[in-house]
């Protein structure tokens, strides 16, 4: 795949969303508007303990995939004796629901998942058929969490928040989440130490090994997605599972060149051989046998300048089952190192 063509899917991609970005838009726009009228009416009836709510019905907030987390918005009255929700639906259909204080039954669900969008819920009514609401405070999931829980104090004095609904999750205190972190970690060490420091071969890529980049790296970061599924299942909220697994596939994605470069050198049955390369202009080596590929030396060309054209050179090199070529170029980067020092003190 050139970069021609993936520029063309990245385009293709972007015009996709602009559609969605649109609907998502108006429907923010008419909601809002919408919730703004109920305002004024709320305030010509003398009401004053009134707050801004996200409002769902149990089919939707069910959904995995939706254009928004919340059906519509609209306001909640805290009456003496009840809970009045006002709204309209995306349909047109008006809501104007009072539910007793002493049987709303009042449940926290928190950031449930993806879906959620980083608002945190809670449910009035029948378990049967549930509103589900969430303070209209934007999208940032700490304020949501507060304002969400103090919307239930202010309603309900009585009921009794989960410690989850006080605080912001502690990683620490949960073993998937900190298995995660360790994994995140240690997966970033062996990319760095490994990648850079301790493996001297470096990879040669060809266009029979790039499979191993496209769709080989791809594949691989989608490991994250069970990762996700744990920490969900493990009662990360949905928040912190999805930071985790993102940074569990950029962790893979550093480590995957390393990964393989060594798989490859350890499955090699051959282990290192030396072939011999003709030297072409500008540093240019090509194999005098077929089989390995060039090395391009371009960028060290005034080391490459003081041996004659078609000059012969050995170079050491390891291929494994996965094809890949590796260079091991450790003896002749202290070559070119000495090399250009020698050169720059020569120009003082």
């Amino acid at each position: 795949m050139n970069i021609s063509t993936l520029s063309t899917l990245h385009s293709i991609l972007l015009l996709c969303w602009i559609p969605i970005f649109w609907v998502v838009f108006r429907k923010a726009r008419r909601s809002k508007r919408t919730q703004n009228q109920i305002v004024e009416n709320v305030e010509r009836e003398g009401l004053r303990d009134w707050y801004r709510i996200y409002i769902s019905r149990t089919p939707f907030f069910r959904k995995r995939f939706k254009f928004t987390a919340y059906e519509t918005r609209g306001i909640l009255v805290n009456l003496p004796d009840g809970v009045r929700v006002i709204a309209e639906w995306p349909s047109g259909e008006r809501i104007d629901q009072t539910f007793p204080k002493s049987s709303m039954q009042l449940r926290w669900h928190g950031n449930s998942g993806i879906a959620s969008a980083n608002l945190h819920w809670l449910a009035i009514g029948s378990n049967d058929n549930p509103l589900m609401l969430s303070a209209d405070t934007g999208f940032n999931a700490i304020q949501s969490r507060e304002a969400t829980a103090d919307l239930c104090r202010r309603i309900d004095p009585e009921f009794r928040l989960p410690g989850i609904a006080k605080s912001e999750f502690a990683l620490e205190k949960n073993r998937a989440s900190l298995v995660i972190v360790a994994i995140f970690f240690l997966l970033l060490a062996f990319a760095l130490i490994d990648g850079k420091f301790l493996n001297k071969y470096e990879w040669l890529r060809t266009a029979g090994t790039s499979w191993l980049l496209m769709p080989g790296m791809q594949i691989i970061m989608l490991l994250a997605l069970p990762v996700y599924w744990w920490l969900s299942k493990s009662k990360v909220p949905a928040r912190e599972s999805l930071t985790l697994s993102t940074l569990i596939a950029v962790a893979l994605s550093l480590a995957y060149i390393p990964a393989i470069k060594r798989v490859d050198q350890l499955l090699s049955t051959d282990g290192p051989q030396s072939y011999a390369y003709r030297l072409g202009d500008h540093g240019l080596l090509t194999p005098v046998s077929d089989g390995p590929p060039d090395i391009d030396y371009k960028n060290r060309r005034e080391y490459w300048n003081q041996f004659e054209e078609d000059s012969i050179h050995q170079f050491n090199l390891v291929r494994g089952p996965l094809g890949m070529w590796q260079l091991d170029h450790s003896e002749l980067e202290k070559k070119m190192q000495q090399f250009y020092e020698q050169r720059r003190k020569n120009k003082k």
